[in-house]
């Protein structure tokens, strides 16, 4: 049995899927019923639920798995007390192999989240359980959030067009997870960067022009609107002028539905505060300083192909989204 944490995230429900398919039984630890019916439909055989930050969680989840793969959402800021207990209680449950879903570059220290990842790194580290830490940069997937806009012809995110962010597919993450999970043996002691390339926002919206037909413009967002919406303003008139521009009467269906999921990204609305402050916090120093990818060489010998491209990945999302628009409407 491999227990997977997150089981409901990003890579949390591709992983459960690539497992399942492995015919490997997966034991999936969600927040809520809603995503138990979620993962349930992606092939979990068991399901736990509960918060992560609890023990009697974390021991029902560990009972009886022999891998466990551990991924904290963004919103718990203090991962320490998660890790300690895991640590504590492996022994007794029989978990042989623990994965860490860490972060790239979790040196930077003054940014809260990589701190954490760091911090939980060490722990591990220390306990002499057999573990191997995977640090993912940037996924691709996040500028799915502002997909409306994309349709429209803007790209806002509040990042500044000119940094250099190193992404990768959640996908490509997914299914080197998966594969170290079934044999991780010859992973022990491993730390893998799991990045496939670095992209300015501006060449990531020359990507989506070419792939959705009209000129599509990458605008900065204030980061700083993440916890007061109002400082979103002053984008405004430039989010609207470029889409107008691109994509004319069209643009204006889109901008309100984008503007619809921008009101509460991630549901951040619904996060304690200090994790809004932490996640804002992060975005700014990507503003100004970007967030370099790791060795580009390690996930390619991961996967034994090469990763997903962003041309790629931009490419399968637009189907994939176009063919669920089409289903709703039927």
């Amino acid at each position: 049995m491999i227990t997977v944490t997150s089981a409901a995230g990003g890579v949390g429900r591709l992983l459960v899927r690539q497992l399942t398919a492995q015919n490997v039984p997966v034991r999936a630890v969600v927040k809520n019923e809603a995503q138990a019916a979620t993962t349930r439909q992606d092939g979990a055989t068991e399901v736990v639920i509960g918060d992560l930050r609890s023990p009697k969680t974390l021991d029902a989840a560990l009972t009886g798995a022999s891998v466990l793969y551990h991924a904290a959402p963004t919103q718990i800021i203090d991962e320490r007390p998660i890790v300690e207990h895991l640590i504590a209680a492996v022994p007794a449950n029989g978990v042989q192999h623990i994965v860490f879903h860490s972060v790239i570059h979790p040196d930077l220290h003054q940014l809260t989240h990589h701190h954490q990842k760091d911090v939980a790194e060490g722990l591990l580290c220390e306990s002499g359980i057999p573990t191997t830490v995977l640090r993912p940069s940037h996924y691709m997937q996040n500028y799915l959030e502002v997909w409306e806009f994309l349709q429209a012809g803007v790209m806002p995110y509040p990042v500044s067009p000119d940094s250099v962010m190193g992404v990768v597919d959640v996908a490509d993450v997914a299914e080197a997870a998966a594969s170290i999970l079934i044999d991780p043996t010859p992973h022990t002691g491993r730390t893998y960067d799991l990045s496939t390339v670095e992209l300015t926002r501006h060449e990531m919206a020359e990507i989506w022009s070419r792939v959705l037909g009209h000129p599509v413009t990458a605008v900065r967002i204030p980061p700083s609107s993440l916890t007061n919406s109002l400082n979103m303003l002053p984008a405004v008139a430039s989010v609207v002028g470029h889409a107008v521009r691109s994509t004319k009467l069209h643009s204006f269906r889109h901008l309100i539905s984008g503007a619809q999921a921008a009101s509460n990204p991630r549901d951040m609305k619904n996060w304690p505060a200090d994790a809004r402050r932490a996640y804002r916090t992060m975005m700014t120093h990507y503003d100004g300083h970007g967030l370099p990818a790791g060795d580009l060489t390690t996930l390619p010998a991961l996967l034994g192909r090469e990763p997903t491209s962003y041309e790629e990945f931009a490419r399968r999302s637009t189907a994939e989204l176009e063919r669920t628009r089409n289903d709703s409407d039927r």
